[in-house]
């Protein structure tokens, strides 16, 4: 069954690679019509836009007006027209309108003497304005005195009374009124908004979607405002001249209000233009205040690339490569199925072994296992293979091909979980020799970077090997590591050797006294700093070289997962500065920094250029030396 299965996966692996090849060529001639950037999944999975154009356009206006965001921040908006057309209603009042109370022969009396002088046009103004300047009853222009006797004054004091030179005053104000809302520099600062307006539409067309004729020519309706203006100060001008004569249903009225209504509603309508070119200005400064250039290009080349997606030419290639990836899929679904029964088969064979394997990373506390243990075909060839699992997750061993940020074997495991996972191998493989009471089992350097709990069942593995197996030979360059087994063997059983290397003679073995290699450098030197600070004993550029010795040492081993085996002290500063006040040794960072500072110009051997090592003072290095030792606690704080 295995077989048949395998000889069917083959055949579908072969299908589905003839099939992408037809994929791949078809891929290469639909990606010339790809934008640069741009990935050809994705472009072909662009969905369509009906007003792509509209889009692309407003989009180009929108990066214009990125590019120009400081023009475009303090440019003004449109304003609309001032002009007020609401005279003709009032004017209708006040020119209809007279003095109540008048005594009608008083009137008829003026009117005959203004008649019998041909004072018709103007008399009036002229009499009522004369009556004021008599004083004491004589008259200002003859002196004759005893006018208050005289029936035709008596006249004219009744006519023109206050009444009267009120209405006076809301005919003069009524023409100025007009002539300041209706006249030649209210038109003329009409006719400069316009065209201020219309420079502005240019200007915004360029970077908002306002269209030029959006603004109705307020020209005509300007000609009929100067047109409503003459005939509302000819009537104007006629009451003022016949003050006490009423004014009504003149057709010149009529005409006007009539111009007056027209330019209203062109007004109306030209504001309501620029309120709508304005709503669209503030848009644009909104989303120029708040824009990103490279974003806004960014979605500019997407709907450049949607509408050339959609071309004949590009559409009949993706359709194409749509195809064919179907097709591929569906070889792919079926070798999918036939693998996954030769893993199910697979499984049934190999569980045990994958178990015991599982067995042993459980005893050294991995905080992962492997599943799916079987067969792959990388390249066509069969592959036992499998898969770790870290935090419920399983994760692929990948190949050399696999990106650096896919999870994979090479970069979810530390150097430590990968030496405890090929010792667990090691193990479970050793169980399934039936000969082992006869074999030499060689452990080569089973212990690295790990931690102590892992070390200390690396050595009872062993010893069980060594209790299973005719030989046991342990490899290791971790002395600490080799005395703790050499602990555990009988004294009978156990032999320290030492491979020397000579690079004339060759390599030798030779005994090896572990007790006295596990005694390291870094207690020689410490016992050296001791003696010094006691006696004053020693060279002192030994003594300082010997204090970053120390002081590695100490932190390497203290903080065993902040730092390497290999740091140095300007490593260990540098780990510390860059984890900052998360540091673990972070309180120590300004001491050692001191020491580092100190002991600089004298672990780096002679200057080349000749310069001689700086001095020491004794009482000087004898206190960085008081300062290490309490640092690594061989003092009391």
């Amino acid at each position: 069954m295995g077989v048949a299965l395998a000889q069917q996966e083959q055949r579908l692996a072969e299908a589905s690679r003839s099939k992408q090849a037809e994929l791949t060529a078809a891929e290469r001639a639909a990606q010339a019509f790809v934008p640069q950037g741009m990935r050809l999944a994705a472009f072909i999975a662009l969905q369509p836009d009906p007003d792509i154009d509209n889009k692309i356009t407003a989009q180009q206006a929108l990066m214009e007006s990125l590019r120009q965001a400081d023009v475009i921040r303090t440019r003004a908006s449109l304003s609309p027209l001032a002009l007020s057309t609401t005279h003709a209603e009032e004017l209708e009042l006040l020119l209809a309108k007279s003095i109540e109370g008048v005594a009608g022969d008083a009137e008829a009396r003026l009117m005959a003497h203004l008649e019998r002088h041909r004072m018709s046009e103007g008399g009036q103004q002229w009499i009522a304005e004369g009556v004021g300047y008599i004083v004491e009853d004589e008259c200002p222009f003859c002196a004759r005195r005893g006018l208050e006797d005289l029936p035709l004054v008596q006249a004219y004091r009744a006519l023109f009374s206050d009444i009267y030179r009120g209405l006076q005053s809301e005919i003069v104000q009524a023409s100025r009124l007009v002539d300041t809302d209706l006249g030649e520099r209210a038109q003329g600062a009409a006719r400069t908004l316009v065209v201020t307006n219309a420079a502005a539409v240019e200007f915004w067309g360029r970077y908002c979607q306002i269209d030029p004729a959006i603004l109705p020519n307020p020209a005509a309706a300007l000609g009929d405002l100067q047109r409503a203006h003459d005939l509302l100060s000819a009537l104007l001008r006629r009451k003022a001249h016949a003050p006490l004569e009423p004014i009504t249903n003149a057709p010149d009225l009529q005409e006007g209000k009539r111009l007056l209504d027209g330019v209203r509603v062109v007004v109306g309508a030209y504001n309501g233009s620029v309120n709508a070119a304005n709503d669209a200005i503030q848009a644009c400064k909104e989303a120029t205040a708040g824009g990103n250039l490279v974003a806004a290009q960014s979605e500019l080349a997407r709907l450049q690339a949607i509408k050339r997606r959609y071309e004949p030419a590009t559409a009949h290639a993706c359709i194409e490569c749509q195809r064919l990836e179907g097709e591929k899929q569906d070889i792919e679904r079926r070798k999918t199925a036939v693998r996954n029964q030769l893993e199910a088969h697979t499984q049934r064979v190999v569980t045990p072994y994958e178990n015991r394997i599982n067995h042993f990373l459980d005893l050294f506390n991995a905080d992962f296992k492997i599943t799916r243990t079987g067969h792959g075909y990388p390249g066509g060839i069969a592959t036992s293979t499998y898969q770790l699992v870290i935090n419920a997750t399983n994760v692929d061993l990948g190949n050399p091909n696999t990106a650096a940020d896919t999870p994979s074997f090479k970069n979810t495991l530390s150097s430590g979980d990968r030496a405890t996972l090929a010792l667990a191998f090691f193990l479970a493989e050793l169980e399934r020799e039936p000969d082992l009471a006869d074999r030499v089992v060689v452990f080569d350097d089973p212990f690295s970077s790990q931690d102590a709990f892992r070390r200390r069942q690396t050595i009872y593995e062993i010893m069980a090997a060594a209790q299973n197996g005719n030989q046991v030979i342990v490899l290791s360059h971790d002395a600490q590591f080799l005395k703790q087994l050499w602990e555990k063997c009988p004294s009978a059983d156990r032999s320290a050797i030492q491979i020397l290397y000579h690079p004339t003679t060759g390599s030798k073995l030779c005994t090896f006294d572990l007790d006295d290699a596990c005694r390291g450098r870094a207690a020689v030197e410490l016992d050296d700093l001791l003696a010094f600070r006691a006696t004053g004993a020693g060279n002192l550029r030994e003594i300082i070289k010997k204090l970053r010795v120390v002081l590695e040492t100490h932190f390497r081993f203290t903080y065993r997962g902040a730092f390497l085996a290999d740091d140095n002290l300007g490593e260990i500063l540098r780990k510390i500065r860059v984890g900052g006040d998360q540091h673990p040794a972070n309180d120590y960072y300004g001491t050692l920094e001191r020491i580092n500072d100190y002991t600089a110009d004298y672990h780096h051997g002679e200057d080349p250029r000749g310069a001689a090592e700086p001095p020491l003072d004794q009482t000087e290095l004898l206190g960085f030396v008081n300062m290490t030792l309490k640092l690594v606690n061989a003092l009391p704080s």
